[in-house]
């Protein structure tokens, strides 16, 4: 093995990938590659900014907010909370962590919340799966439920934690992995996706 196929393989592996990482590849896998393997500025979009905006007023709000949406009676609210996980090799900060009590033992709810009025694509439900596998190994009880939470809509969406989500999780994290490993551009996603990509200007091959 060559030094620097020797050296990609380190940075690969060592590399600590955040939650949003795992998001967006699912969504394009070419935004972890800018990002990692070739990267280049990348524009702040009035959506984002936006975003930033309404996530500050939903946490005031949110305070005052009972649990009912949440299918809870009473709980604890743990906002921005990070985590990290060894076994894994992620880490990320949880826009808010509901803790309550069930049969003496402490339970954590992970809550996304999500500036838009579009369907819940698959790549968010992973990444609240990912969050859910942070909590587990942080504070070693097991997590079988995460909520994106449509902040125009104020609509609630339950996402049940099973084991082939947990699976597809790590199976994706390894992809990543080796694409950070190989340095291959990887294959465009849907031509769909790229309306709105902050990235799009860099895909040559996309029209």
């Amino acid at each position: 093995m060559s030094p620097l196929i020797e050296e990609n393989v380190a940075f690969a592996n060592n590399v600590e990938l955040n939650v949003t990482d795992l998001k967006q590849h699912l969504y394009c896998a070419r935004i972890p590659y800018y990002f990692y393997v070739m990267p280049v500025p990348r524009p702040v979009s009035y959506k984002m900014k936006h975003g930033v905006v309404q996530h500050l007023e939903l946490d005031r709000l949110e305070k005052r907010r009972g649990y009912r949406s949440y299918g809870l009676t009473e709980g604890e609210r743990l906002f921005h909370l990070q985590v990290k996980s060894e076994s894994l090799g992620i880490y990320g900060k949880l826009d808010l962590t509901i803790a309550y009590q069930k049969k003496g033992t402490t339970h954590y709810i992970p809550v996304e919340f999500k500036y838009t009025e579009n369907r819940i694509f698959t790549n968010a439900k992973y990444q609240a799966t990912a969050y859910a596998m942070l909590l587990e190994e942080h504070f070693q009880v097991p997590v079988h439920e995460a909520i994106i939470y449509q902040i125009p809509t104020k609509t609630v969406h339950p996402v049940k934690i099973n084991d082939g989500m947990r699976k597809h999780v790590k199976d994706s994290l390894t992809v990543i992995r080796r694409m950070l490993e190989s340095e291959s551009f990887p294959e465009p996603t849907s031509r769909a996706r790229c309306h709105d990509c902050e990235y799009r200007r860099y895909c040559n091959d996309i029209q």
